[in-house]
């Protein structure tokens, strides 16, 4: 059972959270481009609705697909791309993703609300505040935020002093035909022959991105696959690989597909920990429309668990909507943390409840407060001050019922949003 719903003392709630936003945030995931590509973009106050968090909430409102590409035409005038959205966003308001939105237009651009008469104002406030140098106003100096960790396909420079590089294994391992190895070859300047050498290639980019200090590495299979991976047999996987250079291979989704896949999770996240890099795994639900759940659960993970106790596993969305089983494998496995990025937009009452059971359950050290995994800062200032919101309600109700005192709450806020991650991501700022 879920600890008692009942909700803490107001004044309790903002006194803690006034102290939690003392604490520089380490974001532990991210989608932020850089900021000139922010900047040619001319946002105005409906395009922070294209993105596949609040549009997926739009078309479940009913909003048509027709409608949709007419709402985020851009060429349209804002009064017409208005009336197509505000039938559904009386619908959406209400939701994680549009109060992310909202509290970030309230708080940096002051206005309350998005209305018809506040859609145009608004959007020359956007205008207006996109200036050179506004990521660090806004992420460093109104969010707090020391440091955000960035999701990218490769390794690709960024600003280090907002920003630390979190590539992506996928390339490697999610292998669906030959042309996808010859990319690698001319990218990575090698050359593959068989899956030996290809598993080397996988070593020597763990052992680069180590010395470009990453923050560790990620892999994002639960998009098409249950997360059951299995050792397999190197013999049968070479076979397949042979065939998949030579154009003879039935694909990702198919069952010698899983087979290669398997086996070279396995070697990735042995790579990893050659090269002692932090392995984040996307688990929980997908983004978007119509999506699959068969990859949210962690619990088919177990066997990569045991075949790599010395690997820091990150669960990026802790197996949404599977918070318990993700919390059970964060108590009996050392090497497990539990990311609650992105859940505080998913569903802000539910987090609240979800940290309040966790943080009886499993030691403060595996829980990471908060990644926004979302593109634009307004809405990572917003999804930040959600996040900290739920924490005080949740370190308020704990501390109602005796469990802590306030100066050990505040000690579980500081390790959650900031020196958690920094152990788990190598971060020194």
């Amino acid at each position: 059972m879920r600890s008692s719903v009942s909700a803490p003392d107001l004044g309790l709630v903002e006194s803690l959270l006034a102290e939690i936003k003392k604490i520089p945030c380490i974001n532990s995931h991210s989608h932020m481009g850089p900021e000139a590509e922010r900047l040619a973009q001319q946002m105005d106050a409906l395009d922070f609705f294209n993105h596949a968090y609040p549009t997926a909430d739009l078309v479940v409102a009913g909003l048509s697909s027709e409608n949709k590409e007419a709402l985020f035409d851009s060429r349209r005038p804002l009064d017409q791309r208005w009336s197509l959205f505000e039938p559904y966003w009386n619908r959406i308001r209400l939701t994680g993703y549009s109060q992310c939105i909202l509290t970030g237009f309230r708080d940096l651009l002051g206005f309350d609300d998005l209305t018809d008469a506040t859609v145009g104002p608004l959007s020359e406030a956007i205008q207006a505040h996109s200036k050179p140098g506004f990521y660090k106003t806004v992420l460093q100096q109104q969010a707090n935020i020391a440091m955000s960790v960035v999701n990218m396909e490769d390794l690709i420079e960024v600003d280090r002093t907002l920003f630390l590089p979190l590539p992506r294994l996928n390339r490697f391992s999610m292998l669906r035909t030959a042309e996808q190895i010859h990319a690698i070859e001319r990218d990575y300047d090698v050359s593959i022959g068989d899956l030996c050498q290809h598993v080397e290639v996988i070593r020597q980019v763990c052992r680069d991105w180590k010395e470009a200090q990453v923050a560790g590495v990620k892999m994002s299979q639960s998009y098409h696959r249950c997360m059951d991976f299995k050792e397999r047999d190197a013999g049968q996987a070479a076979v397949i690989f042979d065939r998949l250079l030579q154009d003879d291979y039935a694909g990702l989704d198919s069952a010698e597909g899983a087979l290669l896949e398997d086996y070279l999770v396995f070697e990735c996240c042995q790579a990893a920990a050659e090269a002692d890099l932090t392995v984040q795994f996307h688990l929980g639900m997908r983004a978007g429309n119509n999506g699959g759940m068969e990859g949210c659960s962690p619990v088919p993970l177990i066997p990569l668990l045991q075949a790599f106790p010395q690997v820091r596993f990150d669960f990026s969305h802790a197996g949404f909507p599977y918070l318990r089983e993700g919390a059970v494998l964060g108590k009996t496995f050392a090497n497990v943390y539990l990311n609650m990025s992105w859940i505080h937009i998913i569903s802000p009452f539910g987090s609240r409840l979800d940290l309040r059971e966790w943080l009886q359950m499993v030691p403060y050290n595996k829980i990471i407060a908060f990644g926004d995994d979302l593109q634009q800062v307004e809405t990572v200032y917003g999804h930040l001050q959600m996040a900290r919101r739920n924490f005080a309600h949740a370190l308020g109700a704990l501390l109602e019922e005796g469990l802590l005192s306030e100066s050990t709450a505040l000690d579980v806020a500081q390790a959650a949003f900031r020196d958690n991650p920094a152990m788990v991501y190598g971060v020194n700022a």
